[in-house]
């Protein structure tokens, strides 16, 4: 459900999970889903803007404001008032729930990516710039 059957629809899915693999520094989890995000329809440039953690001004609300929450609930451990009034206003509860239940599945498909030192292929090129 969380993968292909989200109220938010699969190029926004995609968006979140190119969210926390940036916050969280997964190559793995990026390289894996940046091909299928274009794929999907997510543009080139707000790829960009999560790649390289640029500000979200001048991209589509829905866009800018996953990005927004994301950032937040990595970087802060917590979503504020504002962005979480926003995201009911744009995306309904069940958007909302279907959002938060997305980054957290990823976050723990992360930790298992680290835990388990799962590694790109030998042959397979890095898509996203590491710390």
């Amino acid at each position: 459900y969380l993968r292909y059957e989200t109220s938010l629809g699969r190029r926004l899915t995609e968006l979140g999970i190119l969210v926390t693999a940036r916050e969280l520094d997964s190559q793995f989890e990026w390289s894996a889903h940046e091909p299928v995000a274009v794929q999907e329809g997510l543009d080139p440039a707000v790829i960009d803007v999560v790649r390289f953690r640029k500000s979200t001004q001048g991209l589509g609300e829905k866009e800018a404001l996953i990005i927004t929450l994301g950032r937040e609930l990595f970087r802060k451990r917590k979503v504020t008032p504002a962005p979480f009034a926003h995201a009911v206003k744009l995306f309904g509860d069940r958007g909302v729930v279907d959002l938060a239940a997305l980054l957290g599945d990823y976050a723990a498909t992360s930790a298992m990516i680290d835990v388990l030192d799962i590694h790109l292929k030998p042959d397979q090129k890095p898509l996203l710039p590491m710390p």
